[in-house]
């Protein structure tokens, strides 16, 4: 009598796909490059022992140096430092909006897409409409309403996002509602709550990963050009864009002001870029959730 054979271990589709990250450069050198910024960031205690809004005039303008790596802007306030926790709120404001427009964008398109009907229309017209607004203009006529300040320049960025996450979602829910194991759950009495989170979600986050990835870094990018027109943060509170803003007047005389948070902001949306378009390639020929048709 021969032994049995032990089953070969499954090979899951989250498996399959960090596989395939892991085979991708792009992927590599994006998450590479993005935990070695983030780690910096957060580090911000253990590399510098300045506190990033203390006004020294009489260190003004300094140019990098051992002391000042980046240099002192107009007030003698150390760049490197205010660089530092800069970044970590530039992410926190891109992470937070995209966070909100997928979340509300996300629920609008799984209930306008499975139940139909007017909510639909109502949900499709609204979102035709925030749609006609290029997003930073969006953002820009909610800060308006709103008024300036952090919070609404996050709110503002969400707000801008959802019109894609409700339509992607929708598109894909329209779909999926039609699938053969979603009309045997309705059949079995599976309450729409549970189909919807429990199979429409899953096979609909394929597409809603990759517009996530990307869409962290357009948000950053938005909210940088929220706090450059000094909608966001307040003075003197460090953030990449309310930086460039204040470095824009010296320019000429002080170029460290200018790029160090610029090449930040290039830095954090490349490293989100590559990412995002290494998944989208993996998810190309990777499923997220099992085939349930």
């Amino acid at each position: 009598m021969t032994a049995a054979l032990p089953n070969p271990p499954v090979d899951s589709p989250g498996r399959r796909l960090l596989r395939q990250l892991w085979r991708s450069r792009s992927a590599r050198l994006g998450g590479l490059l993005l935990l070695t910024l983030v780690a910096v960031l957060y580090a911000a205690p253990l590399l510098s022992d300045k506190d990033p809004n203390k006004n020294v005039p009489s260190q003004a303008l300094r140019p990098p140096s051992l002391a000042h790596p980046m240099g002192t802007d107009h007030v003698g306030r150390d760049t490197f430092t205010r660089f530092l926790y800069g970044g970590q709120l530039s992410l926190r404001v891109g992470l937070a909006g995209i966070a909100i427009g997928a979340v509300v964008g996300i629920t609008l398109g799984l209930v306008s897409g499975y139940f139909g009907g007017w909510l639909d229309a109502l949900v499709s017209w609204l979102t035709d409409v925030l749609m006609a607004f290029p997003d930073i203009l969006l953002a820009l006529a909610i800060i308006a309403i709103l008024g300036p300040g952090l919070t609404n320049a996050m709110l503002a960025i969400g707000i801008a996002f959802v019109p894609s996450f409700m339509r992607l979602t929708r598109s894909n829910v329209l779909v999926l509602r039609e699938m053969t194991y979603i009309e045997a759950a309705r059949a079995l009495g599976s309450p729409d709550v549970r189909i919807l989170l429990g199979h429409v979600l899953p096979n609909a986050l394929r597409t809603l990963f990759v517009l996530l990835t990307l869409g962290i870094g357009s948000s950053i990018l938005a909210g940088a050009a929220l706090n450059f027109l000094g909608l966001g943060a307040e003075p003197p509170t460090a953030e990449w864009g309310a930086m460039l803003n204040a470095g824009m007047k010296y320019v000429r005389q002080a170029w460290w002001l200018t790029v160090f948070p610029g090449a930040g902001i290039f830095l954090a949306v490349l490293a989100i870029n590559l990412i995002g378009d290494a998944l989208s390639d993996a998810l190309a020929g990777t499923p997220l959730a099992a085939d349930e048709g």
